[in-house]
């Protein structure tokens, strides 16, 4: 998140200005990581628009999923600039790619690859000036402590193939991700300090920050039937497998533990996927019988009530995102799902993703699932 900088900031913000001509002199795509409130956004605009006085293409990557400037919340989105900004916000949106959540912790797979295809889209576009000389430049979250931060960075690293990556910390809290790049010499390390001018945020103040832009996505939001027999599920294992014949899904309701009502059942393979209206204990001697019964390995249990208002990203055949929406209803008999979204036409949506927090008409943020419970 960027704001116009001040007299007094913008000379503090000089000391960015060698990595900046740097990159700009080469182009190619630059990496930015950093922890949150280090001026990821700040450095990736500033580099933008004196790429841009330069004059090269170029397209900004906004892969900062909690804090999204190009794009909603919990997605990644890709711009081309034609001229300065004052914020990556002004950029129009090109590309959006949905990833389910608002940080990479818990939905890496998504994030990594949601970044592959929107830098491969982004830079076929600037491959198109083949005489002109093009920038991709990729601000990413600020997910960078931990094994699996770590592990994350390194592969954007091998995604991306950047020539320089810049790595913004206050006191060396980046140098367990760089360590193992070392050697490398096909690109450019680059340790610019964070300046004063760069200040910090309080949870408060970002949460508040991203329900104003799941609001706006959802403003004018009307509900939606979708039929699961028309459009693909991917994220959860519901349609996966095949629904269990009635005399089993009877089973299932009548073994299971006393008050455990069995919405939908399927088995893909020896999965079971089930939908139930509450919890069930541990070691429930009734889930252990329909386990060897129905010759299942592997079971995920699924709360129905959990899943109101769980975020979705519609998209289209080619994999393009529509639109945000919420799930506000599973009818299994009439196989539909009621969606809250601004898309009108059933049939513009070809696949519903579903996502891992669950977001009100309003813009709130209510839950996050726990890993697994989708399956």
């Amino acid at each position: 998140m960027s704001e116009p900088a001040s007299g007094a900031e913008t000379d503090q913000l000089a000391v960015w200005d060698d990595p900046i001509e740097a990159i700009v002199r080469t182009g190619g795509a630059a990496l930015i990581f950093g922890a949150s409130d280090s001026g990821k956004t700040t450095f990736a605009t500033r580099l933008l628009n004196r790429a841009v006085a330069e004059g090269l293409r170029v397209a900004a990557l906004d892969a900062d999923v909690g804090q999204s400037e190009i794009g909603p919340p919990a997605c990644i989105g890709v711009g081309f600039a034609a001229a300065p900004v004052h914020a990556l916000s002004e950029l129009p949106v090109a590309a959006l790619a949905f990833v389910g959540g608002v940080s990479p912790r818990g939905r890496i797979l998504q994030y990594a690859v949601a970044v592959r295809r929107l830098a491969d889209e982004a830079e076929a576009s600037l491959r198109a000036g083949l005489e002109e000389r093009a920038l991709l430049i990729v601000d990413t979250s600020g997910f960078v402590q931990g094994a699996a931060a770590r592990s994350l960075d390194h592969a954007l690293m091998d995604l991306i193939r950047p020539r320089h990556v810049v790595a913004l910390q206050r006191s060396g809290e980046m140098e367990p991700v760089l360590g193992p790049i070392r050697s490398r010499d096909d690109l450019t390390v680059h340790r610019p300090p964070v300046p004063e001018a760069i200040g910090r945020k309080t949870a408060a103040f970002r949460a508040q920050r991203r329900q104003l832009r799941f609001a706006s996505c959802l403003s004018g939001a009307q509900l939606l039937t979708l039929s699961m027999d028309d459009v693909a599920i991917t994220g959860a294992w519901l349609g996966s497998g095949e629904p269990l014949a009635p005399h089993l899904h009877r089973f299932l309701d009548s073994s299971l533990a006393p008050g455990v009502r069995v919405f939908h059942a399927e088995m893909s393979g020896r999965h079971l996927g089930l939908m139930v209206n509450r919890e069930i204990a541990p070691g429930c001697p009734g889930m252990a019988l329909a386990l060897q019964q129905l010759k299942a390995q592997s079971v995920t249990i699924t709360l129905a009530p959990r899943l109101r208002h769980l975020l979705l990203g519609l998209t289209t055949r080619s994999g393009n995102l529509l639109a945000l929406g919420t799930l506000e209803a599973i009818d299994f008999r009439r196989r539909t799902l009621g969606v809250l979204t601004t898309v009108r036409s059933p049939a513009a949506v070809s696949c519903v993703q579903f996502g891992g927090i669950c977001v009100m008409p309003d813009g709130k943020e209510c839950a996050t699932l726990k890993p697994g419970e989708l399956g």
